[in-house]
């Protein structure tokens, strides 16, 4: 009989998420998840967070599906499982004994149960019975980089391999000491290069050299991704993970307003009907008007690698003008401030700006923000 628990669990991330995912979509197709899908995300720094997840999970499970159809409840990124001081809370300990004691006595067949999580207390009631009712899988990365470099290095060949891609010899060396030993960031950096490549199925050092990020480049790439597709969880998550790496707010906020002026003008283009996406790639239409603008460019953005315009266009096609103006210059208005002073520090004012551009509000924050400046 196939088992409806499956606890996956480890300090890799990117395979832990993945993993869970996979698991779910087995459980309960995509297109039925609306109605059969429960997640409950399980970040939680404090006793009180801790155990309002508990009951909300606990909850959901004895909740019929829709129409008293299937029912799969995920929580997701549960971190306090580690956590000493929550898991030896009274309240807390008491509703892990209740829970353990339902999975014990088992789900109903139209029930199913993912947990993921950087790590769990194997001594607890809980883990033991989630282990005896359910599957568990282990998801760990070793601490030490001379072990954890070959280990990545071994991934990424069977990588490109799958998708059928060749590579130079030395080129995933390359992609992983230039990318770092984070599963998420080679995972992300390979789907670029072979973007890159496209139908040419050779991947060579020079490709790695022209696209994948060194560190910091890539969460700057991922965040600017972030902010524009208005994900404000993970660009806040990617800001202040810049911040740790002594990224300077200053900096940040300039690549902003460079990066709302270049949508704006391609979305510009755009409409005039100067470049338009052929699938993922950009193309640039020909004519004496458009050789007489760019004639006046500094930076002719033909020239522009077209991954990284290709990038651009997909971004700005979907937003209006108002917007991507609105948030130029409430980027703009953040930059003053910032070099003007004023007590408030030029973190703060960066990330109350992040939550404003992701807002579904922007070009009307921006009028108002005019009339006090």
């Amino acid at each position: 009989m196939e088992k409806n628990i499956l606890v996956v669990s480890g300090n890799d991330e990117y395979t832990v998420e993945h993993t869970a995912r996979e698991q779910v979509s087995a459980w309960v197709p995509e297109e039925e998840q609306a109605l059969s899908l429960e997640v409950i995300e399980g970040r939680a720094s404090t006793i009180d967070e801790a155990a309002a997840i508990l009951d909300q999970a606990m909850a959901a499970l004895q909740t019929v599906g829709l129409f008293g159809g299937k029912k799969v409840v995920w929580l997701r990124q549960a971190t306090f499982f580690k956590n000493s001081v929550i898991m030896k809370n009274e309240r807390v300990r008491a509703q892990l004994a209740s829970w353990a004691e339902s999975v014990r006595e088992g789900l109903s067949e139209d029930q199913y149960l993912v947990i993921s999580t950087p790590g769990i207390d194997r001594r607890s009631v809980f883990y033991k019975a989630l282990v005896s009712a359910g599957e568990l899988v282990e998801a760990a990365l070793p601490d030490r980089d001379y072990e954890l470099r070959p280990l990545m290095i071994k991934r990424m060949h069977e990588h490109f391999a799958q998708a059928q891609y060749r590579l130079e010899p030395g080129a995933v060396e390359k992609l992983v000491d230039r990318v770092g030993f984070l599963t998420r960031d080679l995972y992300s950096e390979a789907e670029k290069l072979m973007l890159y490549r496209h139908a040419e199925e050779q991947i060579t050092c020079a490709d790695v050299d022209i696209i994948a990020s060194a560190t910091s480049e890539a969460v700057l790439w991922d965040f600017t991704d972030a902010l524009v597709e208005r994900r404000l969880s993970e660009a806040l998550r990617l800001y202040r993970k810049l911040l740790f790496q002594k990224e300077s707010p200053i900096r940040l906020i300039i690549a902003l307003q460079k990066l709302y002026s270049d949508l704006l003008a391609f979305k510009e283009w755009h409409e005039r009907g100067w470049v338009r996406l052929a699938g993922r790639r950009i193309e640039w239409a020909s004519d004496t008007e458009i050789e007489a603008h760019f004639l006046l460019k500094v930076n002719d953005p033909r020239k522009m690698h077209w991954f990284r315009a290709s990038k651009l266009l997909s971004q700005a096609l979907p937003q209006s003008v108002k917007r991507l103006d609105a948030c130029r210059r409430l980027s703009l208005k953040t930059h003053e401030r910032m070099i003007s002073g004023g007590g408030v520090s030029h973190e703060l004012m960066l990330e109350v700006l992040l939550i404003r551009l992701c807002g579904r509000s922007a070009a009307k924050r921006a009028k108002t923000e005019e009339k006090y400046v």
